[in-house]
Order: structure tokens, then C-alpha cells, then sequence
């Protein structure tokens, strides 16, 4: 977690240093957008839950989704993050492991 936040530290540290505002203000904008474009239809679910709640389990599978990608470009840009149902039953699990525990799931 430490190396991540030194990451994260310098990666802003360059870019609020090295970029004008007129560059990071609208990336950041940018990568917000994005973000919500790619995380809002995986969380997005048809169930609804009635009075009685379901274990926890099963609620997972019922409110996320997975998405289905088609290309290496789309794989890439969504970085781990077609694998919803995966991290919401593992969120501490690395995303690099995903897709060994996708089979198991299904």
C-alpha cells in the first residue's frame, strides 16, 4: 500500500509540477469521465431486491455485472475493471488475478 501511495505522490507531484493547468485540470476532468463510463454499466443491474435481502453472496452476483470485452485496446483501457463480480467478492484481491478466478466463479 506504501508503494502505491509513493506512486501515486509523484505522479501528481509531475504532473502539477511539469504540466500547465490547461493540461492536467481538463485530464483529471478527463479521467473522471471515464471512470464513471466504465465503472456506471458494470454496477448497473436489472434485479432489484425485495424486502427480504439475500446473503451477501448472492447479492454481489445480482447487483454487478462483468463486461465483455472484444479487443486488446478494450482490455487494456479498462485495466481490470470488467472483473466487478470478481472484485466485489475479492476487493482485496489483486487485479492481476482476476482472470484465474473468473472460471471459478462462473
Amino acid at each position: 500500500a506504501k508503494e502505491e501511495l509513493y506512486s501515486l505522490m509523484a505522479h501528481y507531484f509531475l504532473l502539477l509540477t511539469i504540466f500547465p493547468a490547461g493540461v492536467w485540470i481538463p485530464a483529471i476532468f478527463a479521467s473522471g469521465l471515464m471512470s464513471a463510463a466504465i465503472v456506471t454499466p458494470t454496477h448497473q443491474s436489472d434485479a432489484f431486491f425485495s424486502e427480504k435481502q439475500e446473503d451477501w453472496v448472492s447479492a454481489q452476483f445480482r447487483s454487478t455485472r462483468n463486461a465483455v470485452l472484444t479487443n486488446s485496446f478494450s482490455t487494456w483501457l479498462w485495466g481490470g475493471m470488467q472483473y466487478q463480480v470478481e472484485h466485489h467478492l475479492f476487493p482485496s484481491m489483486p487485479r492481476s488475478k482476476y482472470p484465474k478466478l473468473k472460471p471459478i466463479l462462473e
